[in-house]
């Protein structure tokens, strides 16, 4: 088996590092010789501590794509479209592709899935999501099986790294954005990972195969949380209540709604138990019950080796069976199927806005308790998730600054 790997950042040379170390003992234990032959790199010059071998390296990704030696493809530049059109080309050209690029494979899944199949090649994509917990192919193998009806998870590590710090350290946001930032969990710019972008993006990838339906990202609902305050968590603490920004999608009468959001969490609950950098991902299905996953959902190691487990079901059983999509089609819901009590909190707002809302309030007849009396802070009884979007509507078109939370109670 002959490699062409796309890029040595950091999954690219955690999975140089995997296959170099591991090399022997994979070849001992298939028969086969696994060599990288080609790495595309953007400067041949660089100093590496790893690749150092300089007829490896190349800055021209068609000495990989047009390379009929090589059998398989690690895409690890990042982006989208490039990424897509190098993907594209591999299996037109008869390689298998293993990505851990979830924003390519979010958004061009069922068009991958079927080239690929067309070419009888495998495109696999385990690193994805999720980072070093094996979610992906037994998700694919459960669908085949079962009925699901639901996914909840907590899918983005640096998120959870800063609600976590907030809740156990009394920091405010941008205090424990510093911390993950510096500590290497948070970009410079990390707004994928606090405004939902990026579990919208796993998620779509997972409603696609336990539903068999393709999930475009445009479906999935999002949103982060850049605004949760100090007070917030001092509050969440009285009620007995953790903050964890969660990822769902339930089926309902062949509609599927899938939402990114900030709950509130039980401290009984086993999310609750979720903490910094990990990731846990719950499925229900009609056979294999409800079945929880869990591990890092990060780092180079964890990620790379998810990529190096990809590369090696390519090995044992070639995986060219890529369609995972259902004729039969469901509808993209509104976010009316996520019922819930929900925690507002409203910041500098005079007693005309006040009774304004209060207006707003009776007017979608939902009845609420003060929770705390700084700000304008309550919980409301239970609402479907369109209230509530009428609600912050309002809220937005006041100009006010505010944070809302949908309360779980299971």
């Amino acid at each position: 088996m002959k490699i062409g790997l796309l890029g040595l950042g950091t999954v690219g040379s955690g999975v140089f590092e995997i296959l170099h170390e591991r090399r022997g003992h994979l070849e001992k234990i298939y028969g086969e010789t696994i060599e990288i032959s080609k790495v595309l790199v953007k400067n041949r010059e660089k100093k590496r501590g790893i690749c150092r071998e300089g007829d490896l390296l190349t800055t021209n990704p068609y000495e990989i794509l047009d390379d009929e030696s090589i059998d398989l493809v690690v895409e690890a530049i990042g982006g989208i479209e490039e990424a897509y059109d190098y993907i594209q080309y591999a299996l037109n050209k008869g390689k298998h592709v293993v990505t851990a690029n979830k924003a390519v494979v979010a958004k061009h899944i069922d068009a991958l899935l079927t080239l690929a199949e067309n070419n009888h090649r495998a495109f696999l994509f385990e690193a994805s999501v999720g980072g070093g917990i094996p979610l992906i192919k037994p998700l694919k193998q459960c669908s085949l099986i079962n009925e699901f009806t639901e996914i909840k998870g907590i899918l983005n590590g640096t998120s959870n790294f800063i609600l976590t710090k907030m809740m156990e350290e009394d920091l405010d946001f941008q205090e424990a954005l510093k911390i993950a930032q510096e500590l290497g969990y948070a970009e410079a710019d990390p707004k994928d990972d606090i405004e939902g972008n990026d579990v919208a993006r796993k998620l779509a990838i997972l409603t696609t195969i336990a539903f068999q339906n393709n999930i475009r990202l445009e479906d999935v609902k999002y949103r982060g949380i850049s605004n949760i305050s100090r007070r917030d968590i001092k509050t969440f603490k009285k009620m007995g209540y953790s903050i964890k920004l969660i990822g769902k999608a339930i089926v309902q009468e062949k509609n599927i709604s899938v939402l990114v959001e900030p709950v509130l969490i039980k401290n009984t609950s086993q999310f609750d138990k979720v903490k910094n950098a990990y990731n846990m991902v719950l499925l229900k299905g009609n056979n294999v019950g409800e079945l929880r996953l869990y591990g890092e959902g990060a780092g180079k190691k964890a990620t790379a080796n998810a990529v190096v487990c990809d590369i090696i079901d390519v090995i044992t059983d070639g995986c060219t069976k890529n369609t995972i999509l259902r004729e039969e089609k469901f509808k993209a819901a509104e976010t009316k199927f996520f019922e819930g009590k929900y925690y507002i909190r409203v910041t500098e707002m005079n007693g005309d806005i006040k009774q304004e809302i209060d207006d707003l309030l009776k007017n979608k007849q939902v009845s609420y308790r003060i929770a705390e009396k700084e700000d304008f802070t309550i919980v409301t009884r239970e609402i479907q998730g369109d209230v509530m979007e009428d609600i912050v509507k309002k809220l937005a078109a006041y100009g006010l600054s505010f944070f809302y939370a949908r309360i779980e109670e299971e």
